[in-house]
This record gives structure tokens, sequence and C-alpha cells, in this order.
């Protein structure tokens, strides 16, 4: 019997006498649709939609190979192609859905594959009925019938998938066949729904992942409790970084926004403190460095593993978020393992509290700038009416200001060109001003002890004096190591600083401020190159200096001796010493003669040749008096022609 002769009363066989209906001699039995959509709608509620769907496939892929398993042994093909179209038109007959199909070549790859179309899908419209349109297609029976069907004939593994169902909204349901090896990557996803699963197993399975989700809960919320109580009992940032390395058992580093160190941790009785100190700061880590930019973008934690001749160094690091804004970076360090998600979780709650502590900080860090500000404005305009008053303030921040002290004023020389690279952005300028009061502040506490506050666009600091008669030098090497710190933090920045008189009394802190500010515009005017300045330097000349324009003053040096260090740099000769060892032994010819190794008449001859190019005799007293006094100037303002 060829295919296109089949009927269903030929191939129906009742038997109710024995209680049977046989299809071509197999026993098969009707189903109403309805009950069918009931046993999917229970099936569904019960499994999940994606077990249900599992399971129907399954079941639809054994009725299809068994179809043709009876089929083959019942009918006598004369070709392949019989057996092509048999398997649809008996799925037509049993009444799943009119089946139409065909068999197709791909024009590209010469593979064979099957595309056709079920009308009328009981599946469908049982799973509308009970659940109405789907996201996505619903006839699992049937595909899974095609594909037991033509697997069975063909010897290899056959899928369908419906690429358009009515249950879906479509207009119609559609469907694609082809080799396991056809598809490819494509079909992955619908494997999973062809391969039987026991429930005991994969309720055993859910299990374990909840018992696993409760010790990563029970370990997530003992180290947030210990580290909330040490919060709630007041305890700062070293205190948390200890607890947090003792719960993880390995190094805690904590860093600002800018990578600078804030504190670590090692856990006790560690046996690689030694080995790993050097590795602390994230900036030490090789690929952190090759790709900082992707690294310092993330939102969650990251591990990085640097590759070490004898050792590996695994980091974990979470960025400390409040919103979008970054307040740094806390790190999980130690050699060789490697971190877990477990570990990658307990970071992240980790990350949390510390953004609370340094919240909590910055707050407290802004209301004491304010009222440091307060007080400092007050003390150096002298805005108290008893001494008392202003020494109690000190006094309630924590600071002594009855000690010798001097004041500092901070300027940066380029601020107007730094503010244009901010685009005049208010808010970055703001930071950066309080990232700069903030590095001072901590360079002034690891040197000595004083205050630092933030007017306009200079900084203003109280300095600490080890006892009243402390030298100029003293503070002057403090000047010097703040500016060589600060320039680490912020290279591009160029700064100099006026040291102010020294403060005995609350008085002197006034004038204090003002000899800084002055050692300051001298410095500006007379392009010193110092970057620390006062006037204690100038000697007796700083009378002048305040009681004159200094711009005033190296006018009058350049044109006194400015065309004799011309003369000495075009022609190479030492006219300018040589007027400098006349006037250091105060007009001694033969003095100045012996120092400098030379003849009297060749003295005479060089002093004849400096009043002609200066137009001044050195041995006049008044034109003496004026070039004494040019070189001293010139000396001040650090003229490289002009030695001390």
């Amino acid at each position: 019997m060829r295919v296109s002769e089949l009927r269903l009363g030929e191939l129906l066989e009742f038997l109710p006498e024995q209680g049977k209906i046989l299809l071509k001699g197999s026993r098969v039995m009707i189903f109403d649709a309805a009950s069918l959509g009931m046993l999917r709608k229970d099936l569904i509620n019960t499994l999940g939609m994606d077990r249900a769907k599992g399971f129907l496939i399954r079941y639809g892929w054994s009725c299809g190979f068994q179809a043709y398993t009876s089929i083959k042994k019942q009918f006598q093909w004369d070709e392949d192609q019989e057996g092509i179209f048999t398997g649809p038109i008996i799925h037509t007959l049993e009444g799943f859905a009119l089946n139409e199909f065909f068999c197709n070549t791909d024009q590209q790859t010469g593979a064979t594959y099957y595309k056709g179309h079920w009308t009328n899908s009981y599946e469908a419209e049982q799973h509308i009925l009970h659940f109405g349109q789907h996201h996505e297609p619903v006839c699992w029976n049937s595909v899974g019938y095609a594909s037991g069907y033509s697997s069975a004939r063909t010897g290899k593994q056959v899928i369908y998938k419906e690429v358009e169902c009515v249950g879906q909204g479509d207009k119609q349901c559609t469907y694609v066949g082809k080799t396991l090896e056809d598809w490819g990557e494509e079909i992955i996803p619908e494997l999973a729904y062809y391969e039987v699963s026991k429930i005991s197993e994969v309720l055993e399975a859910a299990h374990l992942r909840i018992k696993t989700q409760n010790r990563i809960l029970e370990r997530t919320v003992t180290i947030h409790e210990q580290l909330t109580q040490c919060i709630l009992k007041g305890k700062g940032i070293e205190d948390i970084t200890a607890s947090l390395a003792k719960l993880m058992k390995c190094i805690v580093i904590l860093e600002d926004n800018h990578l600078v160190l804030q504190s670590n941790c090692f856990p006790k009785q560690s046996i690689t403190q030694d080995l790993l100190t050097s590795y602390l700061p994230i900036l030490t880590s090789p690929c952190f460095n090759k790709a900082s930019a992707f690294y310092l973008k993330q939102k969650r934690p990251f591990q990085i593993t640097d590759q070490y001749e004898d050792f590996k160094v695994c980091r974990l690091v979470s960025p400390i978020l409040v919103g979008s804004e970054l307040l740094g970076f806390v790190s999980l360090l130690r050699r060789d393992l490697p971190f877990s998600e477990l570990e990658n979780i307990d970071l992240e709650h980790a990350a949390s509290v510390f953004a609370l502590v340094i919240l909590e900080q910055k707050k407290i860090a802004e209301v004491e700038r304010r009222l440091k500000g307060d007080f400092i404005d007050d003390l150096l305009s002298e805005n108290f009416s008893d001494p008392n008053s202003i020494i109690n303030r000190a006094r309630r921040l924590n600071y002594d200001i009855t000690l010798p002290h001097r004041v500092l004023v901070l300027d940066i020389q380029n601020f107007t060109l730094l503010i244009k690279s901010f685009n005049q952005n208010e808010e970055r300028i703001l930071q950066f001003k309080t990232d700069l009061v903030n590095t001072v502040q901590s360079s002034l506490e690891r040197l000595g002890k004083g205050m630092v506050v933030n007017k306009s666009d200079n900084l203003i600091m109280l300095v600490q004096l080890e006892k009243p008669d402390c030298p100029e030098k003293t503070t002057r090497q403090l000047a010097e190591e703040i500016i060589k710190q600060v320039s680490i933090r912020f290279p591009k920045i160029t700064l100099s600083i006026g040291i102010g008189s020294s403060c005995q009394v609350l008085g002197d802190f006034r004038h204090s401020l003002l000899s800084a500010k002055k050692a300051l515009e001298i410095g500006k005017t007379l392009k010193k190159q110092s970057q620390v300045i006062s006037l204690e330097q100038f000697g007796t000349h700083a009378l002048l200096f305040n009681a004159l324009d200094p711009q005033d003053l190296y006018h009058f040096a350049t044109n006194q001796i400015g065309s004799l260090l011309a003369y000495d740099k075009t022609y190479q000769t030492q006219l300018m010493p040589t007027l400098q060892e006349f006037l250091s032994h105060r007009g001694n010819v033969e003095g100045t003669a012996r120092t400098m190794n030379m003849s009297i008449s060749g003295l005479k001859y060089r002093l004849q040749r400096i009043e002609e190019i200066t137009g001044q005799d050195p041995k006049d007293g008044q034109a003496y008096f004026n070039l004494h006094l040019a070189v001293n100037i010139l000396q001040l303002v650090g003229e490289d022609k002009i030695k001390f």
C-alpha cells in the first residue's frame, strides 16, 4: 500500500469484546482533546513550564519513534520517500493537527531539511484555553513526535523546532527539522528538553543549592554583623580592617579613590607578611597597571592574579561606591590561592560597611574643616575680645594654640591653568581643594603638629614649634618636605610656601600671616627660584623689602650691575667675581689682590674696566654703597652668576 492510499478506517480495527482498538496491529487508545488539555495544565502547574515542556517533548519523541518502528513492519515501501511522508500523514490521521510537510535542500550546504505547518493544532488550542498566549511556541508534543519519527527513520538525531506558533500569537504553526550537525549551536538550548532528569535528583540538587545559599547567607550575615558592631562601638577604619582580616584570614588593604594606601592589616601569625608587604598597593600589580582604565570603571568586585618567578599574588578588589561616587577600594591579598565566589560576595558586603564609615568620616571632616576655618579666621584677624575664648575654641578642636607657632601660606603658582584644566567645573575644583587640604594635613601630621585650612586660592597652615627659639631652618625643612610629598600626589601643580615669623603670644599670629604673605609676594616679584621663602632669609634687607616695592629694588640692582653681568656672560670674563671680592674686603686693594692671587696692577685694571662698564667707580664711597646693595639684592633673588 502506498502512502497516498492510507485511510484511517482501513488502518483501525475495533475489538469491543476485548476492549481493544488496533492500528495496523498495534494497540491504541482514543483520548478527548480536553482531557489531554487538563493533563497538560496539571503537568505545568505541578512541574513548572520548563519541566512540563521537557516531559511532553520526550513523550512525543517516544510516540514518534514507536510509530515509525510499527509502521515499517506493516508497510512495504517502494522507496524512502514513502517513509518520509507516512509520519506526517499518521500524525494528521491521529488528530494532532493538519500536517503539511515539505522536504527541502539547503542551496548553500546541500543538506536536507524538513519544513511544514500544523493547522488546528490541539496543543495550541488547549494551551491558550488554560494559560492564554505564551511568549514562545507551545506545540511540544508535536515537536517531539516529529523528532522521534525522523530520528528513527534516518538513524541520526533529527531535532524539530517550532519557529511560529498560534499559541504565541502567530497566524500559523510552522516547524523546521534538521540533523543535530546541521543545526549547529542554534539548537543547543533545545537539547536539554530531550534529556531525562529525575525529579528526585532535581530536588536534591535544589536542596544542596539551598544549603549552599544558607551557608553563604550565614557567613555573609556573620561578617556583616561583626563589621557593623565595629561601627556601633565607634571603632574606626583600622579596627574594621583588622576585623575583616581576621574573618577572611588574609591580608586586607584599604585605598582611597586615588589609590593612596589608607590602612592595611595582616591576619595573625601570617607567614607571608614579609613576602607580601611590598605588594600591598594595587599599583604594584603589573596586571592592574596594564588595564587600569578598565579596572577603575568596574562597579563589582574583580580578581587580579600576578605571576612572579616563584609564586603568584592573588588579589580580590571591590570598589567602595555610594551611588556613582567612588570612595575607594578594599582588597584581599594572599599568595597562590585564587579567591572563591563566596569570598567575592563577602568582600562586596564588607565594601558597603566601609562606605558607611568613610561617608561618616567625610561628614565629620567637613564639619571639622568648617570649624577650623572659622577658628583660624578669627585668630588671624584678631576677632576675639577675650584670649581665653579663642584658646578654649582651640581646645575643643583638640588643639593647643598657646604653644609657639609659625603661620605658613601655601600658594599654587599655576592655579589659573589648573582651573582651566577642570573646565571651570566647580565640583571638581572643590574636590581638588579638599584633596589638597587632606594631603597637606596628612603630611603635616606625619612631620609635626599643626592645622590646615583652605582660604581662597591659598592654604593657611598653623605649625607648632618644638620650642620658643626654634630656628627658621627647622620650619623650612618641614615646608620643603610637605612640598615634596604633595608633589608626589599632585605632580602637575607648582607650589611655594611663605614662612611667617615666630608666634609666642596670640597677638603674633596676624603679623606672622602678613610676613608669610609678604615673603611670597617678594618671591614672585623677584622671581625667586626657591619654593620656600621667608623674610628672615633676607636678613636686614627685609626692612627694605617691607618698606619699598620689591620690583623697584630689583630694577635698581639690575641698573647698577646688569651691564656687568651681561659683559661677563658675553666675553667669559670674571669682572663680577672681582667686584664681589673687592666689596667683601671693604674696598681694600691689597687684601683683594692677595685673596685672588693676582697683582695689584692687574686688580686695578679690572676695577677700571668695572667703572667703564657700570659708569661707577667702586672706590668711590657712594658708588661702593650702591654696588654693594645691588649685589646683595641679586644674591637674594638667586641670580646664578651672583654667589653668596
